[in-house]
């Protein structure tokens, strides 16, 4: 059979009612009378009176001085913004380390494909100028291209989109095809 906590005075339920003064009169009348027949609840009870009467008369603990967070968020503050500063001068020692090993290095075959790669810009500029120019010129000359090419430019527009004529009408082809393959079975 389960014995009440707050009924057996050898609970913790029972000793935090005794320790918070929350017993009733009968309650306070049957732990006097138990203090005096049970010898470890005695001892229990003396030493957490001496703890009691021991908290009661020490000292305060000593107060902070009112700058103390102050000073305190201030030097973790700094040790922070140091810490970034630090890790910003070893990755830019890092990268610059990087860069100069890779130059000597690489450096005339970098220095090559630099060079590549400026002329291929500029002669994909010179070509494009160059296609436009015709094309301009053709507009202006030959009043029937413009249409032609917005002709092939809608006839491309509308064939070859995902999403143009040409794929719906033969998406709603194959359904149909597939629904009459399927009601003929």
């Amino acid at each position: 059979m389960l014995r009440d906590p707050v009924a057996d005075v050898h609970s913790d339920a029972w000793w935090m009612r005794v320790c918070e003064g929350t017993l009733s009169p009968q309650e306070e009348a049957s732990w006097q009378a138990h203090l005096a027949q049970c010898e470890a609840c005695r001892q229990e009870w003396g030493a957490m009176a001496q703890v009691d009467v021991f908290l009661r008369t020490a000292a305060p603990p000593p107060m902070l001085a009112v700058e103390f967070t102050a000073r305190t968020v201030e030097r973790i503050t700094h040790k922070q913004k140091l810490r970034q500063m630090l890790r910003f001068v070893v990755g830019a020692l890092v990268l610059g380390l990087v860069a100069w090993i890779g130059w000597a290095y690489f450096g005339v075959a970098l220095s090559n494909a630099l060079s590549a790669l400026v002329v291929m810009i500029s002669g994909r500029q010179i070509l494009f100028d160059a296609l436009m120019r015709t094309l301009v010129g053709l507009a202006v000359t030959i009043k029937s291209l413009v249409p032609l090419m917005l002709g092939i430019a809608g006839a491309l527009l509308l064939f070859l989109t995902p999403n143009g004529i040409l794929a719906s009408v033969a998406l709603v082809w194959v359904t149909r095809r597939k629904r009459a393959g399927s009601t003929a079975a």
